[in-house]
């Protein structure tokens, strides 16, 4: 089972095995920069000069 944080993202796995610790962590950075990101136009999304 999946645990998930106040902003719906996944938790990386306590324990396991090295593979499903790495795809886990990959998955909430994932979703990290998707609920980050969410609401920008594509102005927002657009980088700094």
């Amino acid at each position: 089972m999946t645990h998930q944080d106040e902003q719906n993202r996944p938790e990386p796995p306590l324990a396991g095995d090295e593979t499903a610790t790495l795809l886990g962590s990959l998955e909430r950075q994932r979703a990290t920069l998707a609920w980050k990101c969410g609401g920008l136009d594509a102005a927002g999304l657009r980088p700094l000069k």
